[in-house]
């Protein structure tokens, strides 16, 4: 059954036992993951999550019902976390079929698919389906993410201006999931709420920015995307003594995230990475960046980091632990990744020679 993205959730959450399969797709990477991870919340606390890729999947056409319809050791409720890139979603067609064709109920899966078209055999075969969801996460227009903002707001017991809305829409490049941290930090900063609302002045959401230097930020996301974990270590001394918004770094991160998932996309449907890097929507000083970063991450790596980095978020409001703290671990185990990966490809590289 095809659905919008913004009733996938209503849908499956309303009656869960109807659908045993969910598939995001389609350009926005962000929203793709942001949606799974709704869609899994009424799980996550109690249920065990079983992730597989395109190498688990590509083994046997059955592997998916099976995980989906296995018993976990203890008898608990369980759920399946997929990520494809577009490449990948074709090469696991079959095992996704046959989840569909299957007659036995089991436990859900949910597949996010960031890059798949909507128009493409698999998913038209998903969206036939009467026991499967899907729903493609454009990107947001302007004037669509103005409006989608001010709801949001308003839900919180914030109230902000259209030319605020505006401003938010403009910081986060449209991106939803990245303004939604943005009202959340205005609503934490007013003490706002639903029987309480509050105006946010037009000036605040500058005052709350102003410790946000978006350049060094980024020197510490793309130390860690790189793998370069002396130069992430520097910076990261450096940042205790300046300091800088945790929550910033976050909404940068998810947008640096969000392009590269976009770029990878396009280098795996035979894109050329410099041509890519290269086109005029990539600020010059990023393209290096890019290019180095898209020869290390593959696309379900880049969709698990987005979930890791939108769990930060929620770990941020929630753990208790400094979120200073929090935030170096977690970039410093992406700089580690980076490094593994960064030492395999050199590994290859000399072996070719």
């Amino acid at each position: 059954m095809k659905v919008k993205d913004n009733e996938i959730v209503r849908r499956f959450h309303a009656a869960p036992d109807s659908f045993k399969l969910a598939v995001l797709c389609g350009p926005n990477a962000t929203r793709c993951q942001a949606l799974a991870n709704e869609l899994a919340a009424p799980l996550a606390g109690n249920a065990e999550r079983v992730d597989l890729t395109i190498a688990d999947l590509s083994e046997s056409a059955a592997r998916l019902n099976d995980e989906a319809t296995s018993a976990s050791l203890f008898g608990d409720k369980r759920y399946i976390m997929v990520h494809l890139n577009s490449g990948e979603a074709v090469r696991a067609a079959a095992s996704i079929e046959n989840l569909l064709e299957s007659q036995t109920s089991g436990d859900p899966v949910f597949i996010v698919a960031a890059g798949m078209a909507d128009k493409t055999a698999l998913a038209k075969k998903i969206a036939k389906a009467p026991d499967a969801l899907i729903a493609t996460c454009y990107e947001t227009s302007q004037g669509d993410a103005v409006t989608a903002i001010s709801g949001m707001a308003r839900d919180e017991g914030l109230r902000i201006s259209r030319d605020m809305s505006a401003a938010i829409a403009a910081l986060t490049s449209n991106d939803l999931v990245l303004a939604k941290l943005e009202i959340e930090k205005l609503v934490l900063y007013l003490d706002a709420t639903p029987d309480n609302p509050r105006e946010a002045e037009a000036d605040l959401l500058s005052v709350l920015g102003a410790e946000n230097d978006e350049e060094d930020l980024g020197l510490l996301i793309n130390a860690a995307m790189s793998g370069d974990i002396r130069k992430l270590t520097s910076e990261l001394a450096s940042a205790m003594i300046i300091g800088f918004s945790e929550v910033g770094l976050i909404r940068l991160m998810l947008r640096h995230l969000s392009k590269l998932a976009e770029l990878r996309a396009k280098v795996d449907q035979g894109g050329n990475i410099g041509k890519l890097v290269n086109h005029p929507s990539i600020f010059w000083k990023d393209r290096d960046n890019f290019a180095r970063q898209l020869g290390l991450w593959p696309a379900a790596h880049i969709a698990r980091l987005i979930e890791r980095i939108l769990s930060l978020e929620i770990a941020l409001k929630s753990s208790g632990q400094p979120e200073r703290v929090l935030v170096e671990q977690e970039l410093l185990t992406i700089a580690r990744k980076a490094a593994q990966a960064k030492k395999s490809v050199g590994q290859k590289s000399a072996g070719m020679r």
